[in-house]
Protein backbone atom coordinates (compact mmCIF):
# COMPACT_ATOMS: atom_id res chain seq x y z
CA UNK A 1 0.00 0.00 0.00
CA UNK A 2 2.90 2.38 0.78
CA UNK A 3 4.40 1.77 -2.66
CA UNK A 4 1.08 2.43 -4.37
CA UNK A 5 0.53 5.59 -2.32
CA UNK A 6 4.03 6.80 -3.22
CA UNK A 7 3.31 6.15 -6.90
CA UNK A 8 0.05 8.12 -6.63
CA UNK A 9 1.84 11.11 -5.15
CA UNK A 10 4.54 11.04 -7.79
CA UNK A 11 2.24 10.60 -10.77
CA UNK A 12 -1.01 12.40 -9.93
CA UNK A 13 -1.67 15.97 -11.04
CA UNK A 14 -3.79 18.33 -8.97
CA UNK A 15 -6.74 17.84 -11.37
CA UNK A 16 -6.56 14.05 -11.18
CA UNK A 17 -9.64 12.69 -9.38
CA UNK A 18 -9.00 10.74 -6.17
CA UNK A 19 -8.63 6.96 -6.52
CA UNK A 20 -11.60 4.69 -5.89
CA UNK A 21 -9.87 3.01 -2.92
CA UNK A 22 -10.79 5.11 0.17
CA UNK A 23 -7.60 4.12 2.00
CA UNK A 24 -5.38 5.28 -0.86
CA UNK A 25 -7.38 8.47 -1.32
CA UNK A 26 -7.05 9.24 2.39
CA UNK A 27 -3.30 8.49 2.37
CA UNK A 28 -2.78 10.77 -0.64
CA UNK A 29 -4.72 13.60 1.01
CA UNK A 30 -2.72 13.23 4.25
CA UNK A 31 0.62 13.44 2.43
CA UNK A 32 -0.41 16.58 0.58
CA UNK A 33 -1.86 18.12 3.76
CA UNK A 34 1.34 17.53 5.80
CA UNK A 35 3.44 18.98 3.00
CA UNK A 36 1.27 22.10 2.91
CA UNK A 37 1.42 22.55 6.69
CA UNK A 38 5.21 22.34 6.53
CA UNK A 39 5.29 25.10 3.91
CA UNK A 40 6.66 22.82 1.23
CA UNK A 41 5.78 23.19 -2.45
CA UNK A 42 5.16 19.52 -3.17
CA UNK A 43 4.73 20.00 -6.91
CA UNK A 44 8.08 21.79 -7.25
CA UNK A 45 9.82 19.12 -5.18
CA UNK A 46 8.37 16.36 -7.32
CA UNK A 47 9.55 18.07 -10.50
CA UNK A 48 13.02 18.52 -9.02
CA UNK A 49 13.14 14.87 -7.97
CA UNK A 50 12.22 13.75 -11.44
CA UNK A 51 14.91 15.94 -13.02
CA UNK A 52 17.49 14.61 -10.55
CA UNK A 53 16.58 11.05 -11.49
CA UNK A 54 16.94 11.94 -15.17
CA UNK A 55 20.33 13.61 -14.63
CA UNK A 56 21.64 10.58 -12.74
CA UNK A 57 20.60 8.11 -15.45
CA UNK A 58 21.42 10.07 -18.62
CA UNK A 59 25.18 9.28 -18.60
CA UNK A 60 24.49 5.55 -18.73
CA UNK A 61 21.94 5.91 -21.53
CA UNK A 62 23.48 8.60 -23.73
CA UNK A 63 26.27 7.99 -26.20
CA UNK A 64 28.26 10.87 -27.62
CA UNK A 65 28.72 8.92 -30.85
CA UNK A 66 25.28 8.16 -32.27
CA UNK A 67 24.64 4.76 -33.77
CA UNK A 68 24.74 4.65 -37.52
CA UNK A 69 21.34 3.97 -39.05
CA UNK A 70 21.95 5.16 -42.57
CA UNK A 71 18.84 3.56 -44.10
CA UNK A 72 16.49 4.82 -41.39
CA UNK A 73 18.05 8.27 -41.49
CA UNK A 74 17.73 8.47 -45.27
CA UNK A 75 14.06 7.45 -45.20
CA UNK A 76 13.25 9.71 -42.25
CA UNK A 77 14.81 12.65 -44.08
CA UNK A 78 11.81 12.43 -46.42
CA UNK A 79 9.03 10.95 -44.31
CA UNK A 80 9.64 13.34 -41.40
CA UNK A 81 9.96 16.40 -43.60
CA UNK A 82 7.40 18.99 -42.41
CA UNK A 83 5.98 19.32 -45.95
CA UNK A 84 6.62 15.98 -47.65
CA UNK A 85 5.88 13.91 -44.52
CA UNK A 86 2.21 14.93 -44.06
CA UNK A 87 1.61 14.62 -47.81
CA UNK A 88 3.09 11.11 -47.77
CA UNK A 89 0.94 10.18 -44.77
CA UNK A 90 -2.21 11.42 -46.53
CA UNK A 91 -1.24 9.48 -49.65
CA UNK A 92 -0.74 6.27 -47.66
CA UNK A 93 -4.09 6.59 -45.89
CA UNK A 94 -5.85 7.48 -49.16
CA UNK A 95 -4.50 4.29 -50.74
CA UNK A 96 -5.72 2.32 -47.73
CA UNK A 97 -9.27 3.64 -47.96
CA UNK A 98 -9.38 3.30 -51.74
CA UNK A 99 -8.33 -0.33 -51.40
CA UNK A 100 -11.16 -0.96 -48.92
CA UNK A 101 -13.63 -0.53 -51.78
CA UNK A 102 -11.82 -2.01 -54.76
CA UNK A 103 -10.26 -5.06 -53.07
CA UNK A 104 -13.22 -6.10 -50.95
CA UNK A 105 -15.98 -6.05 -53.59
CA UNK A 106 -15.44 -9.65 -54.82
CA UNK A 107 -15.47 -11.02 -51.26
CA UNK A 108 -18.57 -8.99 -50.37
CA UNK A 109 -20.38 -10.30 -53.44
CA UNK A 110 -19.42 -13.86 -52.50
CA UNK A 111 -20.73 -13.49 -48.93
CA UNK A 112 -23.97 -11.94 -50.22
CA UNK A 113 -24.43 -14.92 -52.52
CA UNK A 114 -23.73 -17.40 -49.72
CA UNK A 115 -26.24 -15.80 -47.36
CA UNK A 116 -28.77 -15.58 -50.18
CA UNK A 117 -28.36 -19.29 -50.86
CA UNK A 118 -28.67 -20.13 -47.17
CA UNK A 119 -31.79 -18.00 -46.81
CA UNK A 120 -33.33 -19.50 -49.92
CA UNK A 121 -32.61 -23.05 -48.77
CA UNK A 122 -34.13 -22.41 -45.34
CA UNK A 123 -37.21 -20.80 -46.89
CA UNK A 124 -37.72 -23.70 -49.30
CA UNK A 125 -37.34 -26.21 -46.47
CA UNK A 126 -40.01 -24.50 -44.40
CA UNK A 127 -42.28 -24.17 -47.43
CA UNK A 128 -42.10 -27.95 -47.83
CA UNK A 129 -42.95 -28.40 -44.14
CA UNK A 130 -45.89 -26.01 -44.45
CA UNK A 131 -47.21 -27.92 -47.45
CA UNK A 132 -46.88 -31.21 -45.59
CA UNK A 133 -48.42 -29.94 -42.33
CA UNK A 134 -50.99 -27.22 -43.11
CA UNK A 135 -52.50 -27.56 -39.63
CA UNK A 136 -49.45 -25.83 -38.10
CA UNK A 137 -48.78 -23.51 -41.03
CA UNK A 138 -48.96 -20.29 -38.99
CA UNK A 139 -46.22 -21.10 -36.42
CA UNK A 140 -44.07 -22.54 -39.22
CA UNK A 141 -44.46 -19.35 -41.26
CA UNK A 142 -43.49 -17.18 -38.28
CA UNK A 143 -40.44 -19.37 -37.59
CA UNK A 144 -39.45 -19.28 -41.27
CA UNK A 145 -39.71 -15.50 -41.47
CA UNK A 146 -37.81 -15.06 -38.19
CA UNK A 147 -34.92 -17.20 -39.43
CA UNK A 148 -34.81 -15.92 -43.00
CA UNK A 149 -35.53 -12.22 -42.49
CA UNK A 150 -34.40 -11.78 -38.88
CA UNK A 151 -31.39 -14.01 -38.30
CA UNK A 152 -29.99 -14.64 -41.79
CA UNK A 153 -31.07 -11.37 -43.35
CA UNK A 154 -30.26 -9.11 -40.40
CA UNK A 155 -26.99 -10.53 -39.11
CA UNK A 156 -25.88 -11.47 -42.62
CA UNK A 157 -26.22 -7.86 -43.76
CA UNK A 158 -23.57 -6.93 -41.16
CA UNK A 159 -21.26 -9.92 -41.63
CA UNK A 160 -21.07 -9.11 -45.33
CA UNK A 161 -18.75 -6.22 -44.45
CA UNK A 162 -16.21 -8.48 -42.74
CA UNK A 163 -13.78 -8.29 -45.74
CA UNK A 164 -13.53 -4.51 -45.39
CA UNK A 165 -13.07 -4.75 -41.63
CA UNK A 166 -10.30 -7.32 -42.13
CA UNK A 167 -8.58 -5.14 -44.75
CA UNK A 168 -8.69 -2.07 -42.51
CA UNK A 169 -7.13 -3.90 -39.58
CA UNK A 170 -4.55 -5.54 -41.87
CA UNK A 171 -3.33 -2.19 -43.19
CA UNK A 172 -3.19 -0.64 -39.71
CA UNK A 173 -1.28 -3.64 -38.34
CA UNK A 174 1.22 -3.55 -41.22
CA UNK A 175 1.84 0.18 -40.74
CA UNK A 176 2.27 -0.23 -36.99
CA UNK A 177 4.57 -3.25 -37.16
CA UNK A 178 6.77 -1.62 -39.82
CA UNK A 179 7.54 1.35 -37.57
CA UNK A 180 5.74 3.92 -39.72
CA UNK A 181 2.95 4.78 -37.27
CA UNK A 182 5.48 6.13 -34.77
CA UNK A 183 6.67 8.52 -37.52
CA UNK A 184 3.08 9.52 -38.15
CA UNK A 185 2.71 10.34 -34.44
CA UNK A 186 5.79 12.56 -34.69
CA UNK A 187 4.32 14.35 -37.72
CA UNK A 188 0.99 14.90 -35.98
CA UNK A 189 2.52 16.23 -32.75
CA UNK A 190 2.50 19.89 -33.81
CA UNK A 191 -1.04 19.64 -35.20
CA UNK A 192 -2.33 17.96 -32.04
CA UNK A 193 -0.65 20.49 -29.77
CA UNK A 194 -2.35 23.25 -31.78
CA UNK A 195 -5.65 21.53 -30.95
CA UNK A 196 -4.75 21.39 -27.26
CA UNK A 197 -3.83 17.70 -27.28
CA UNK A 198 -0.44 16.16 -26.47
CA UNK A 199 1.42 14.34 -29.21
CA UNK A 200 1.01 11.07 -27.29
CA UNK A 201 -2.73 11.31 -27.99
CA UNK A 202 -2.09 10.36 -31.63
CA UNK A 203 -1.87 6.64 -30.90
CA UNK A 204 -5.18 6.46 -28.95
CA UNK A 205 -6.84 8.64 -31.58
CA UNK A 206 -5.56 6.43 -34.37
CA UNK A 207 -6.80 3.39 -32.46
CA UNK A 208 -10.20 5.06 -32.49
CA UNK A 209 -10.34 4.58 -36.26
CA UNK A 210 -10.43 0.87 -35.54
CA UNK A 211 -12.51 0.93 -32.33
CA UNK A 212 -13.14 3.66 -29.77
CA UNK A 213 -13.01 1.27 -26.80
CA UNK A 214 -9.27 0.37 -26.97
CA UNK A 215 -8.57 3.96 -27.98
CA UNK A 216 -10.16 5.27 -24.78
CA UNK A 217 -8.36 2.63 -22.73
CA UNK A 218 -5.13 3.72 -24.45
CA UNK A 219 -5.48 7.23 -23.01
CA UNK A 220 -4.12 5.80 -19.76
CA UNK A 221 -0.67 6.36 -21.26
CA UNK A 222 -1.20 10.15 -21.18
CA UNK A 223 0.47 11.72 -18.14
CA UNK A 224 -2.15 14.39 -17.29
CA UNK A 225 -5.76 13.64 -16.37
CA UNK A 226 -6.89 16.74 -18.26
CA UNK A 227 -5.30 15.37 -21.44
CA UNK A 228 -6.91 11.99 -20.88
CA UNK A 229 -10.34 13.54 -20.36
CA UNK A 230 -10.07 15.77 -23.44
CA UNK A 231 -8.86 12.90 -25.63
CA UNK A 232 -11.65 10.62 -24.40
CA UNK A 233 -14.22 13.34 -25.11
CA UNK A 234 -13.32 13.75 -28.79
CA UNK A 235 -12.13 10.23 -29.57
CA UNK A 236 -15.68 8.90 -30.34
CA UNK A 237 -15.77 11.37 -33.26
CA UNK A 238 -13.08 9.39 -35.10
CA UNK A 239 -14.59 7.10 -37.73
CA UNK A 240 -14.35 3.68 -36.12
CA UNK A 241 -14.73 0.43 -38.04
CA UNK A 242 -18.40 0.17 -36.95
CA UNK A 243 -19.14 3.19 -39.14
CA UNK A 244 -17.50 1.54 -42.15
CA UNK A 245 -20.45 -0.78 -42.98
CA UNK A 246 -22.80 2.22 -42.89
CA UNK A 247 -20.51 4.33 -45.08
CA UNK A 248 -20.03 1.46 -47.50
CA UNK A 249 -23.74 0.68 -47.74
CA UNK A 250 -24.85 4.28 -48.23
CA UNK A 251 -22.01 5.34 -50.53
CA UNK A 252 -22.34 2.19 -52.64
CA UNK A 253 -26.11 2.65 -52.92
CA UNK A 254 -26.45 6.36 -53.73
CA UNK A 255 -23.20 7.58 -55.25
CA UNK A 256 -22.22 6.82 -58.87
CA UNK A 257 -19.07 4.75 -59.47
CA UNK A 258 -17.24 7.57 -61.25
CA UNK A 259 -17.18 11.35 -61.24
CA UNK A 260 -16.21 13.22 -64.40
CA UNK A 261 -14.12 16.25 -63.48
CA UNK A 262 -12.18 18.31 -66.02
CA UNK A 263 -12.38 15.44 -68.49
CA UNK A 264 -11.06 12.85 -66.03
CA UNK A 265 -13.02 9.90 -64.64
CA UNK A 266 -12.44 9.90 -60.88
CA UNK A 267 -13.46 7.01 -58.58
CA UNK A 268 -16.39 8.65 -56.81
CA UNK A 269 -17.06 6.06 -54.10
CA UNK A 270 -13.49 5.76 -52.77
CA UNK A 271 -13.24 9.56 -52.81
CA UNK A 272 -16.47 9.82 -50.82
CA UNK A 273 -15.15 7.32 -48.27
CA UNK A 274 -11.85 9.19 -47.95
CA UNK A 275 -13.86 12.40 -47.57
CA UNK A 276 -15.80 10.98 -44.62
CA UNK A 277 -12.60 10.01 -42.81
CA UNK A 278 -11.08 13.45 -43.47
CA UNK A 279 -14.31 15.06 -42.29
CA UNK A 280 -14.28 13.13 -39.01
CA UNK A 281 -10.60 14.00 -38.49
CA UNK A 282 -11.23 17.73 -38.97
CA UNK A 283 -14.28 17.68 -36.70
CA UNK A 284 -12.29 15.80 -34.03
CA UNK A 285 -9.57 18.47 -34.03
CA UNK A 286 -12.10 21.33 -33.98
CA UNK A 287 -13.95 19.70 -31.08
CA UNK A 288 -10.64 19.33 -29.20
CA UNK A 289 -9.90 23.03 -29.73
CA UNK A 290 -13.35 24.12 -28.52
CA UNK A 291 -13.52 21.78 -25.51
CA UNK A 292 -9.90 22.46 -24.59
CA UNK A 293 -10.42 26.21 -24.71
CA UNK A 294 -13.73 26.51 -22.86
CA UNK A 295 -14.08 23.40 -20.67
CA UNK A 296 -10.57 22.07 -20.04
CA UNK A 297 -8.13 24.98 -20.45
CA UNK A 298 -4.48 24.17 -19.83
CA UNK A 299 -1.05 24.72 -21.32
CA UNK A 300 0.06 22.12 -23.85
CA UNK A 301 2.74 19.68 -22.74
CA UNK A 302 5.86 18.62 -24.61
CA UNK A 303 6.08 15.22 -26.28
CA UNK A 304 9.07 12.87 -26.38
CA UNK A 305 8.88 9.94 -28.80
CA UNK A 306 11.34 7.18 -29.54
CA UNK A 307 11.26 6.22 -33.21
CA UNK A 308 11.66 2.46 -33.68
CA UNK A 309 13.78 1.17 -36.56
CA UNK A 310 12.10 0.33 -39.83
CA UNK A 311 11.59 -3.39 -40.20
CA UNK A 312 9.56 -5.81 -42.30
CA UNK A 313 6.22 -6.50 -40.61
CA UNK A 314 6.01 -9.80 -38.78
CA UNK A 315 3.26 -11.48 -40.75
CA UNK A 316 2.30 -13.90 -37.99
CA UNK A 317 1.81 -11.01 -35.57
CA UNK A 318 -0.22 -9.10 -38.16
CA UNK A 319 -2.38 -12.15 -38.87
CA UNK A 320 -2.96 -12.69 -35.14
CA UNK A 321 -4.03 -9.07 -34.65
CA UNK A 322 -6.39 -9.14 -37.64
CA UNK A 323 -7.91 -12.46 -36.56
CA UNK A 324 -8.51 -11.10 -33.05
CA UNK A 325 -10.24 -7.97 -34.37
CA UNK A 326 -12.36 -9.97 -36.80
CA UNK A 327 -13.42 -12.37 -34.05
CA UNK A 328 -14.48 -9.40 -31.92
CA UNK A 329 -16.49 -8.03 -34.85
CA UNK A 330 -18.21 -11.37 -35.44
CA UNK A 331 -18.82 -11.83 -31.72
CA UNK A 332 -20.58 -8.48 -31.65
CA UNK A 333 -22.57 -9.43 -34.75
CA UNK A 334 -23.65 -12.59 -32.94
CA UNK A 335 -24.38 -10.77 -29.68
CA UNK A 336 -25.87 -7.32 -29.40
CA UNK A 337 -26.59 -7.08 -33.13
CA UNK A 338 -28.39 -10.43 -33.12
CA UNK A 339 -30.55 -9.43 -30.14
CA UNK A 340 -31.32 -5.98 -31.57
CA UNK A 341 -32.10 -7.46 -34.98
CA UNK A 342 -34.56 -9.99 -33.57
CA UNK A 343 -36.32 -7.31 -31.51
CA UNK A 344 -36.59 -5.06 -34.55
CA UNK A 345 -37.79 -7.95 -36.70
CA UNK A 346 -40.58 -8.68 -34.19
CA UNK A 347 -41.58 -5.00 -34.11
CA UNK A 348 -41.66 -4.95 -37.91
CA UNK A 349 -43.51 -8.27 -38.21
CA UNK A 350 -46.28 -7.78 -35.64
CA UNK A 351 -49.18 -7.23 -35.68
CA UNK A 352 -49.54 -9.46 -38.72
CA UNK A 353 -51.66 -8.26 -41.61
CA UNK A 354 -52.65 -10.34 -44.60
CA UNK A 355 -53.25 -9.10 -48.12
CA UNK A 356 -57.00 -8.94 -47.46
CA UNK A 357 -56.36 -6.55 -44.53
CA UNK A 358 -54.31 -3.91 -46.38
CA UNK A 359 -55.22 -4.12 -50.09
CA UNK A 360 -58.39 -2.65 -51.64
CA UNK A 361 -61.02 -5.13 -52.96
CA UNK A 362 -60.35 -4.32 -56.62
CA UNK A 363 -56.65 -5.25 -56.25
CA UNK A 364 -57.56 -8.46 -54.43
CA UNK A 365 -59.97 -9.38 -57.21
CA UNK A 366 -57.48 -8.55 -59.99
CA UNK A 367 -54.81 -10.85 -58.53
CA UNK A 368 -56.97 -13.51 -56.91
CA UNK A 369 -55.15 -16.26 -58.81
CA UNK A 370 -51.64 -14.93 -58.06
CA UNK A 371 -50.94 -15.07 -54.29
CA UNK A 372 -47.25 -14.20 -54.77
CA UNK A 373 -48.19 -10.87 -56.38
CA UNK A 374 -50.68 -10.16 -53.60
CA UNK A 375 -48.01 -10.84 -50.97
CA UNK A 376 -45.54 -8.56 -52.75
CA UNK A 377 -48.12 -5.74 -52.93
CA UNK A 378 -49.21 -6.20 -49.32
CA UNK A 379 -45.72 -6.45 -47.79
CA UNK A 380 -44.80 -2.71 -47.68
CA UNK A 381 -48.27 -1.76 -46.42
CA UNK A 382 -48.16 -4.40 -43.68
CA UNK A 383 -44.68 -3.28 -42.61
CA UNK A 384 -45.85 0.33 -42.45
CA UNK A 385 -48.67 -0.68 -40.06
CA UNK A 386 -46.40 -2.72 -37.77
CA UNK A 387 -45.35 -1.53 -34.31
CA UNK A 388 -42.01 -0.32 -35.67
CA UNK A 389 -43.71 1.33 -38.65
CA UNK A 390 -46.01 3.30 -36.37
CA UNK A 391 -43.07 4.37 -34.21
CA UNK A 392 -41.12 5.38 -37.31
CA UNK A 393 -44.01 7.50 -38.55
CA UNK A 394 -44.13 9.22 -35.15
CA UNK A 395 -40.48 10.23 -35.64
CA UNK A 396 -40.91 11.54 -39.19
CA UNK A 397 -41.66 15.17 -38.20
CA UNK A 398 -38.29 15.31 -36.42
CA UNK A 399 -36.33 13.44 -39.11
CA UNK A 400 -37.93 14.73 -42.32
CA UNK A 401 -35.87 17.99 -42.24
CA UNK A 402 -32.81 15.72 -42.55
CA UNK A 403 -34.29 13.97 -45.61
CA UNK A 404 -35.14 10.75 -43.73
CA UNK A 405 -38.34 8.71 -43.83
CA UNK A 406 -39.81 6.39 -41.19
CA UNK A 407 -37.68 3.43 -42.33
CA UNK A 408 -34.45 5.35 -41.82
CA UNK A 409 -35.80 6.54 -38.47
CA UNK A 410 -36.20 2.96 -37.25
CA UNK A 411 -32.62 2.25 -38.29
CA UNK A 412 -31.30 5.31 -36.44
CA UNK A 413 -33.05 4.34 -33.21
CA UNK A 414 -31.62 0.81 -33.36
CA UNK A 415 -28.16 2.17 -34.20
CA UNK A 416 -27.85 3.95 -30.85
CA UNK A 417 -27.05 0.54 -29.34
CA UNK A 418 -24.40 -0.18 -32.00
CA UNK A 419 -23.86 1.53 -35.34
CA UNK A 420 -23.83 -1.71 -37.32
CA UNK A 421 -27.44 -2.32 -36.24
CA UNK A 422 -28.48 0.32 -38.79
CA UNK A 423 -27.41 -1.98 -41.63
CA UNK A 424 -29.10 -5.04 -40.16
CA UNK A 425 -32.24 -3.01 -39.45
CA UNK A 426 -32.53 -1.92 -43.06
CA UNK A 427 -31.93 -5.54 -44.05
CA UNK A 428 -34.92 -6.53 -41.92
CA UNK A 429 -37.08 -3.58 -43.06
CA UNK A 430 -36.59 -4.38 -46.72
CA UNK A 431 -36.96 -8.13 -46.23
CA UNK A 432 -39.68 -8.28 -43.59
CA UNK A 433 -42.49 -10.63 -44.48
CA UNK A 434 -40.88 -11.93 -47.67
CA UNK A 435 -39.21 -15.20 -48.61
CA UNK A 436 -35.54 -14.73 -49.45
CA UNK A 437 -34.32 -16.52 -52.54
CA UNK A 438 -31.02 -16.70 -54.33
CA UNK A 439 -32.37 -14.24 -56.92
CA UNK A 440 -33.26 -11.46 -54.45
CA UNK A 441 -31.36 -8.20 -55.06
CA UNK A 442 -28.81 -7.09 -52.50
CA UNK A 443 -29.61 -4.45 -49.92
CA UNK A 444 -27.78 -1.77 -51.89
CA UNK A 445 -29.90 -2.52 -54.97
CA UNK A 446 -33.06 -2.36 -52.86
CA UNK A 447 -32.09 1.06 -51.53
CA UNK A 448 -31.43 2.30 -55.06
CA UNK A 449 -34.86 1.08 -56.13
CA UNK A 450 -36.72 2.69 -53.20
CA UNK A 451 -39.08 5.44 -54.41
CA UNK A 452 -41.03 8.26 -52.83
CA UNK A 453 -44.77 8.67 -53.39
CA UNK A 454 -44.06 10.93 -56.39
CA UNK A 455 -41.82 8.31 -58.01
CA UNK A 456 -38.49 10.05 -57.31
CA UNK A 457 -35.65 8.10 -55.64
CA UNK A 458 -35.79 8.02 -51.84
CA UNK A 459 -32.03 7.57 -51.42
CA UNK A 460 -30.40 10.40 -53.33
CA UNK A 461 -26.75 11.46 -53.03
CA UNK A 462 -27.86 14.35 -50.81
CA UNK A 463 -29.77 12.02 -48.45
CA UNK A 464 -26.73 9.72 -48.45
CA UNK A 465 -24.42 12.61 -47.55
CA UNK A 466 -26.77 13.64 -44.73
CA UNK A 467 -26.82 10.07 -43.39
CA UNK A 468 -23.04 9.76 -43.50
CA UNK A 469 -22.62 13.08 -41.66
CA UNK A 470 -25.10 11.98 -38.98
CA UNK A 471 -23.27 8.71 -38.39
CA UNK A 472 -19.89 10.46 -38.42
CA UNK A 473 -20.96 12.74 -35.56
CA UNK A 474 -23.42 10.74 -33.44
CA UNK A 475 -22.54 8.72 -30.33
CA UNK A 476 -23.97 5.27 -31.09
CA UNK A 477 -22.13 2.68 -29.02
CA UNK A 478 -23.06 1.37 -25.58
CA UNK A 479 -19.60 -0.16 -25.11
CA UNK A 480 -17.95 3.23 -25.61
CA UNK A 481 -20.26 4.80 -23.03
CA UNK A 482 -19.42 2.10 -20.50
CA UNK A 483 -15.67 2.60 -20.97
CA UNK A 484 -16.07 6.39 -20.76
CA UNK A 485 -17.84 5.92 -17.45
CA UNK A 486 -15.11 3.69 -16.02
CA UNK A 487 -12.21 5.84 -17.24
CA UNK A 488 -13.70 9.19 -16.17
CA UNK A 489 -15.02 7.75 -12.89
CA UNK A 490 -18.33 9.58 -13.39
CA UNK A 491 -21.56 9.39 -15.40
CA UNK A 492 -21.54 13.15 -15.83
CA UNK A 493 -18.90 13.20 -18.54
CA UNK A 494 -20.38 10.37 -20.67
CA UNK A 495 -23.77 12.15 -20.45
CA UNK A 496 -22.13 15.34 -21.70
CA UNK A 497 -20.41 13.50 -24.58
CA UNK A 498 -23.68 11.84 -25.67
CA UNK A 499 -25.52 15.16 -25.53
CA UNK A 500 -23.05 17.25 -27.49
CA UNK A 501 -22.46 14.55 -30.12
CA UNK A 502 -26.20 13.94 -30.66
CA UNK A 503 -26.90 17.66 -31.06
CA UNK A 504 -23.87 18.00 -33.33
CA UNK A 505 -25.03 15.06 -35.47
CA UNK A 506 -28.54 16.45 -35.92
CA UNK A 507 -27.32 19.95 -36.75
CA UNK A 508 -24.65 18.62 -39.11
CA UNK A 509 -27.12 16.42 -41.00
CA UNK A 510 -29.65 19.28 -41.12
CA UNK A 511 -27.12 21.73 -42.54
CA UNK A 512 -25.91 19.14 -45.07
CA UNK A 513 -29.39 18.31 -46.39
CA UNK A 514 -31.02 21.74 -46.30
CA UNK A 515 -27.86 23.49 -47.46
CA UNK A 516 -27.56 21.04 -50.35
CA UNK A 517 -31.16 21.71 -51.37
CA UNK A 518 -30.54 25.47 -51.35
CA UNK A 519 -27.56 24.90 -53.64
CA UNK A 520 -29.71 22.89 -56.06
CA UNK A 521 -28.53 19.38 -55.19
CA UNK A 522 -30.94 16.46 -54.91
Amino acid sequence: ARAIARWLVLSADEDTPPPDDPALATRLAEIRSRAGEAGRDLQTELVGTRWSWIDSHVPSLYSAVPRQRSFDAAVDRWLLNPIIGPLAFMAVMSLVFAALFSWSDPAIGFIETVFGEIGGAVARGFDALIAAAPAIATPLEITRDALVDGVIGGVGSVVVFLPQIALLFTFLALLEDSGYLARAAHLMDRLLRTAGLPGQAFVPLLSGYACAVPGILGTRSLPRFRDRLLTMSVLPLTSCSARLPVYTLVIGAVFPPTLVLAGFDLPMRPLALIGMYLFSTVVTLIAAIVLGKFLLPAESSATILELPPYRPPHLRTVARMVALRCREFLREAGGIIFVATMILWALLYFPRYGAEDVLPPEVLAAHADDPDTLDALAEPLATERSFAGRFGHALEPVLSPLGYDWKIGIGLIGAFAAREVFVSTLGVVYGSGGDATEDDPGLRDQLRAEKRADGTPRYTPLVGASLCVFFALAMQCLSTLAVLRSESNSWRWPAFVVTYMTVLAYVGALVTYQGGRLLGFS
